[in-house]
């Protein structure tokens, strides 16, 4: 979900002034809404602050008058200034960034980008993933989306022995207490620089330096939650399952939700993004009894009190059929998603941040719709785009969630 804002009126400015932002919340959400913006008519929310953690949802290139700067480089300017509005309204600026996904619509776009990021970020970059996909909402071009934390004291980049740094560089990770956030890892060996020659040479390299970024913070694969792979070639998911199966334990796999993108940067066609914590006493594989384990994913991981939840698509457990309709694959995908927060007591109230995949970006409007029915205030931040071009692929409609427990469940 792109998130666009529009002006308000001087009254809820004056309001504004004083409070700073507006906030509605249960004992451990608040929305976080920043002053000077008027929250737009939708079932999500500008930011979700949950325990400290601040989940943001896709910021587009619409300022706060709902116009767009024509130009690519001011386009990616006003998504910036579109996150360091929320960010600031959870009194937050952008080094509280630990991890961001970064959409365009234009491979060609990612240099522009780039430029104008690294004037803006700052001296303390998130761990970052930037990929091409086929559309996102209301014409972007960009959308942006990050998870930042309040308290930075424990905040520090990961930097593996001998890997290449620099001002333009993003960490390989970035640690905050007992979470570990991942920037992109692809299939070029970082201390040489080269590509893996083959398709499945660049999974196994891109896992490996995973583990390698894992055990330079004094973690191994065991403690990964939630995994991201994207994917910029098709017909070769089964090829990367039959590589990422051997780096996990069958049963105890991280949550995932797989993204076949249309271009990654850099000339690569695999890189995984993810999620690890260090306290494995609290990491906790969660299974639907509808659900069959898998090699290669778990349906969710549960660590502490928050849940990583792998996308969900209209498939009905057990049955392999999913109906053509997109509001009954919608239903389905959500039915699926509540198997997995009731089997560790949660519903939709305690979901702070999710990503919606949609098979056509035609079908934004029903989704929206739709999506809303499940919900209700404090909504959680939310993600749309449009990942491929492959219309016909019955599974790309999909949702992936985090939840978060309140002492209240």
């Amino acid at each position: 979900m792109i998130v666009r804002f529009y002006r308000v009126s001087v009254h809820l400015l004056f309001v504004s002034a004083f409070t700073g932002y507006l906030s509605a919340q249960t004992p451990a959400f608040k929305v976080i809404q920043p002053a000077a913006y008027a929250a737009a008519n939708s079932a999500y929310s500008p930011g979700l602050l949950a325990n400290g953690t601040l989940y943001l949802s896709g910021q587009g290139s619409h300022n706060p008058d709902g116009a767009r700067p024509t130009e690519f480089p001011g386009q990616v300017d006003q998504a910036l200034r579109n996150v360091q509005a929320v960010l600031h309204g959870a009194g937050m600026d952008f080094g509280n960034i630990v991890w961001m996904n970064i959409y365009l619509t234009d491979t060609h776009d990612v240099a522009a980008m780039d430029d104008v990021y690294w004037k803006m970020i700052g001296a303390s970059p998130p761990a970052r993933t930037v990929s091409t996909v086929a559309a996102l909402p209301d014409g972007e071009k960009i959308e942006i989306n990050r998870i930042a934390v309040a308290d930075t004291s424990l905040r520090k980049a990961i930097w593996p022995e001998g890997w290449p740094r620099g001002p333009h560089v993003d960490p390989p990770a970035i640690l905050t207490g007992e979470i570990l956030y991942l920037s992109a890892q692809g299939g070029h060996d970082p201390l040489t620089g080269r590509l893996s020659s083959d398709f499945s040479g660049e999974v196994k390299q891109a896992l490996d330096n995973v583990s390698t970024i894992l055990n330079a913070a004094h973690m191994s694969m065991k403690n990964v939650l939630w995994v991201n792979p994207y994917m910029s070639v098709g017909g070769q998911y089964d090829v990367m399952g039959k590589v990422y199966k051997t780096y996990f334990e069958f049963g105890n796999t991280p949550g995932r939700g797989t993204i076949q993108a249309v271009d990654l940067p850099k000339g690569e066609h695999m890189v995984f993004s993810c999620i690890a914590g260090a306290d494995l006493s609290t990491r906790k594989a969660v299974r639907p009894r509808n659900m069959p384990p898998s090699p290669t994913a778990s349906p969710g991981i549960l660590y502490g009190n928050t849940l990583y939840l792998s996308a969900k698509d209209g498939f009905i457990p057990g049955q392999g059929m999913v109906t053509p309709l997109f509001d009954l694959q919608l239903r389905q995908s959500m039915r699926n998603l509540l198997d997995g927060l009731e089997e560790v007591d949660m519903d939709f109230s305690n979901v702070v941040f999710s990503t919606v995949y949609l098979r056509q970006m035609k079908d934004n409007n029903q989704m929206n719709e739709l999506y809303g029915k499940f919900f209700k205030p404090p909504y959680p931040a939310r993600s749309t785009l449009q990942q491929n071009l492959e219309i016909n692929d019955e599974a790309a409609e999909q949702i992936s969630v985090i939840a978060v427990k309140t002492p209240t469940n």
